[in-house]
């Protein structure tokens, strides 16, 4: 199952857009993809998001940290843990609803100084423009 990828607008990590999306050799469930760092500051750990909407409401499947040294400008393949969504969306099919396509995200970044970015939450906090899917 291909997950949609998608970053905020102000996200100081992005999907590079040579994401091939792989499923790692060897390990079910997990699969590759590649980030880049559009910060100055060198990253420690990225949290990634996984997600699925039926309608207006967003359900969070999974979060995972993935702890990596990324510097500034700099380019990294990693393994993302990926959920099973298939049994659930033929659940909402049989029951004549629709999810969307499973949606992978960077929620929060953790840099090498202690601070930390997060994604905005709270209403109106939606993912959008130009910075909503993999970059080209």
């Amino acid at each position: 199952m291909d997950f949609e990828l998608r970053t905020y607008p102000d996200s100081p990590v992005t999907f590079a857009g040579d994401n091939a999306r792989a499923p790692a050799p060897g390990v079910p469930r997990r699969q590759f993809v590649t980030i880049k760092s559009e910060s100055r500051k060198s990253i420690a750990a990225v949290i990634f998001q996984q997600s699925i909407a039926g309608g207006p409401k967003i359900e969070i499947v999974a979060m995972e940290r993935v702890a990596i040294a990324v510097a500034p400008a700099e380019k990294k393949r990693v393994s993302v843990a990926v959920a099973d969504m298939s049994a659930k969306l033929e659940a909402a099919r049989q029951a004549g609803g629709s999810l969307s396509q499973p949606v992978l995200s960077v929620v929060a970044v953790e840099f090498l100084d202690g601070t930390q970015w997060n994604a905005p939450t709270g209403p109106g906090a939606e993912q959008g423009g130009l910075g909503a899917r993999a970059r080209p």
